[in-house]
């Protein structure tokens, strides 16, 4: 019997040391509130943690996968988040001014009230996002998939969106004041002022 109590010991430290190991990458604990900027994370999967909280500024987070995660309220200023996969995550009041997102996915995710000031989304995914009450200010949005984003009461001065695509897409209120619109696709797009822009649909 104390042998069988023996190894069940051993088993259980060996499965907890196990599980906090992957709770720890190259020395930052995936947990709330985290305080590990500049870490490397790159091409880590983080699905559906959560990160609310967390100090991730200077990150490398190139090609990470952080669907579903919860990281509101959080220090992304100057992360690399290129190339990740942010889908579904709830990115609501996050700090991300001059991170990068360039090719970044953010389908469905939630980044309202985020500061995204000069922030890189160059052909991110953004298609259904929820982008309303953000700080876009001189963000460079071109190329990106912004089908159906919701930009409400969003401040886009001086933002780029060359090409982005802004189909069926909502900006009631938003403050486009010196964006850049060349090539933008408007298509059952609900403008500033709520009218319908279908400039660029099919014919």
């Amino acid at each position: 019997m104390k042998s069988i109590a023996r190894g069940v010991f051993v088993f259980t430290a060996l499965f907890i040391s196990t599980a906090w190991a992957q709770q720890t990458i190259n020395g930052c604990q995936i947990k709330r509130k985290t305080s590990c900027p500049g870490v490397n994370l790159s091409g880590a999967n983080l699905t559906r943690s959560n990160l609310s909280g967390a100090d991730l500024s200077g990150a490398d987070l190139s090609g990470a996968n952080l669907s579903a995660d919860r990281i509101t309220e959080a220090n992304l200023i100057k992360a690399n988040l290129s190339n990740a996969n942010l889908s579904e995550a709830n990115l609501s009041e996050t700090y991300m001014t001059s991170a990068n997102l360039s090719r970044a996915n953010l389908a469905k995710a939630n980044l309202s009230q985020s500061t995204l000031l000069d922030a890189n989304l160059r052909e991110a995914d953004l298609a259904g996002a929820n982008l309303s009450m953000a700080n876009l200010n001189g963000a460079d949005l071109t190329g990106a998939n912004a089908k159906g984003v919701v930009l409400a009461m969003s401040s886009l001065l001086k933002a780029n969106l060359t090409r982005a695509d802004l189909t069926e897409a909502t900006l009631i209120g938003a403050d486009l004041r010196n964006a850049i619109l060349d090539g933008t696709k408007f298509c059952k797009t609900t403008m500033p002022d709520r009218s319908v822009n279908n400039s660029g649909c099919a014919k």
